[in-house]
């Protein structure tokens, strides 16, 4: 199976992914005291070297080689309302300095982050639905993403898997990654965001972070995600949705639709526009924009093979949802920006 690579602009959550990547549901620790360990806490700093970064966090108007510092709380969760369900959450305060070529007066950008990831558990090993919300609070540069993946068949990702992507700790392909295991029992991870082209093992890294580890805590329980509503009548309009358009470049499309089947988050509003393709799906051909980051850890990574289908996008005022649904009718994959 072939990754299939991200547009630039289509690296979204690149910083929040990458936080994420570093975090751990449950480390196994020490054998022979049989204590499970998991990742309670994150800090660091990730410079921002590639446009997609900055962009990411709505740093556009300000050149690439700002610095993010980061200083996050993990908790691992349950879903109240799906026995099956479980991940983490993450929150902490992220403040961006050095900042140069934007408008002036601002230096620095002071924000706080949250990080869900859920997963849905239909079998040993066997993930069925993933929900990942990232929620960027920085004022006016304030974004929040929604994502929902739905896996027919399931997806198989076992604890346990031997990935030969990694040799003694460092990546063998794509993005270099290195990770180490301190003597307090933390980890301490660098690395390169991708489509570095400075970034390397024998340079200055653009990640630095060190992950603390603890005895593993019960899980905190939390509100299901919100559901996803099909809208009703939804025809295409003369103008082309933008809110979500840079995700349409990671698709195969052959043309466009006027069989629309759009859903989006929260209550209904005012269509400002509405647009749809047939998408020509590839059982050799995965997006996976997080997994060298979590297989540089040993973590099954997240990764979803777009099928045949029509991808729709709908853009309300202050909302963009985009979403792809087979050839039987049936969502798979759901994305909000709002």
């Amino acid at each position: 199976m072939t990754n299939k690579p991200m547009s630039p602009s289509a690296e979204w959550l690149v910083l929040g992914l990458v936080v994420l990547a570093t975090l751990s549901i449950g480390f196994d620790g020490n054998p022979e005291n049989e204590v499970d360990l998991e990742v309670t806490e994150m800090s660091g700093t990730v410079t921002l070297s590639t446009r997609a970064a900055m962009n990411a966090l709505g740093l556009d108007d300000y050149d690439r080689g700002a610095r993010a510092t980061v200083d996050v709380q993990v908790q691992g969760v349950v879903s109240a309302e799906c026995s099956n369900c479980t991940g983490i959450s993450m929150q902490g305060q992220v403040n961006v300095t050095e900042l140069q070529g934007g408008p002036g007066g601002m230096g620095r950008v002071e924000a706080q982050l949250s990080v869900l990831h859920l997963r849905e558990y239909v079998g040993d090993g066997l993930i069925e639905r993933e929900w990942l919300t990232f929620d960027w609070d920085a004022g006016s540069l304030s974004t929040q993403w929604d994502i929902m993946i739905v896996h027919d068949p399931p997806m198989w990702q076992p604890e346990d898997r031997f990935n030969a992507a990694f040799s003694e700790d460092e990546s063998r392909t794509g993005p270099w990654i290195l990770i180490e295991a301190l003597l307090d029992g933390s980890r301490h991870i660098q690395g390169c965001l991708p489509d570095t082209f400075t970034c390397n093992s024998g340079s200055q890294s653009d990640i630095d972070l060190t992950s603390v580890l603890e005895p593993v805590k019960p899980a905190v329980e939390i509100e299901h995600p919100s559901p996803w509503i099909q809208l009703e009548n939804v025809s295409s309009t003369n103008q082309t949705p933008t809110k979500t358009g840079e995700i349409r470049e990671l698709l195969e499309l052959e043309g466009e639709t006027s069989d629309l089947h759009g859903w989006c988050l929260g209550e209904e509003q005012t269509v400002a526009s509405a647009r749809g393709w047939d998408v020509r799906g590839s059982g050799s051909t995965a997006v996976a924009p997080m997994s060298i980051y979590l297989e540089a850890l040993a973590l099954p990574s997240t990764s979803f093979t777009p099928v045949s289908g029509t991808w729709t996008e709908v853009d309300f005022q202050e909302r963009g949802c985009a979403t792809l649904v087979d050839e039987t009718g049936h969502l798979r994959l759901a994305v909000s920006i709002s």
